[in-house]
C-alpha cells in the first residue's frame, strides 16, 4: 500500500520534473476520503457524464481551480488502482497540464474535451513513460 506520506513525497518529485520543463506554478496539495473525493468527482462534468454512462470512474486525482489551485488525491481510490508508484507521479504530472491549460478552458462540454485533448497530447509529448503508465491504469480496453 502505498501511505499519503510516501504519495506526498512522489508528489513533490513530480512537481519537481515538471518544474524542469515549465515554469513554477503556485499549487497545492490536499488528501481526501474517498467518499469526499467521488463527491468531488462527480461535480466534473466529464466525470459526471462517465458516470451517467456507468463507466467505472477510474480516476485517482483531480484539480480544484480556484485563486490557488488545489490537487485533490484519494489515498484509498489510488491504491485501489494500482500498487505502482510512479502512477503517483503520473496522476500529479497530469493535473499539473491541466492547470497550466486552464486559462483555455470555457465552461462548455466541447471546451473541456479539447483541453483533455491538449492535456494528454502534451504529456505524452513531454513524459512518454509517465503517459503511457496513466493509460495502462485508466484504461478502459478489456472491460
Amino acid at each position: 500500500m502505498i501511505s499519503a506520506k510516501q504519495i506526498m513525497k512522489l508528489s513533490e518529485e513530480a512537481y519537481e520534473l515538471f518544474s524542469k520543463k515549465h515554469k513554477r506554478i503556485e499549487v497545492e496539495l490536499e488528501f481526501v476520503n474517498e467518499e469526499e473525493f467521488f463527491e468531488l468527482a462527480e461535480k466534473s462534468k466529464l466525470v459526471h457524464l462517465e458516470m451517467e454512462e456507468g463507466l467505472p470512474v477510474k480516476v485517482g486525482s483531480l484539480v480544484m481551480h480556484g485563486k490557488k489551485d488545489i490537487i485533490v488525491l484519494c489515498v484509498d481510490v489510488i491504491n485501489l488502482l494500482t500498487k505502482n508508484e510512479n502512477f503517483v507521479k503520473a496522476l500529479v504530472l497530469h493535473e499539473l497540464f491541466h492547470i497550466l491549460d486552464k486559462k483555455k478552458v470555457k465552461n462548455n462540454m466541447g471546451s473541456l474535451i479539447k483541453s483533455e485533448e491538449r492535456v494528454h497530447k502534451q504529456f505524452i509529448k513531454e513524459f512518454p513513460k509517465y503517459s503511457a503508465l496513466l493509460e495502462e491504469v485508466t484504461s478502459f480496453s478489456g472491460q
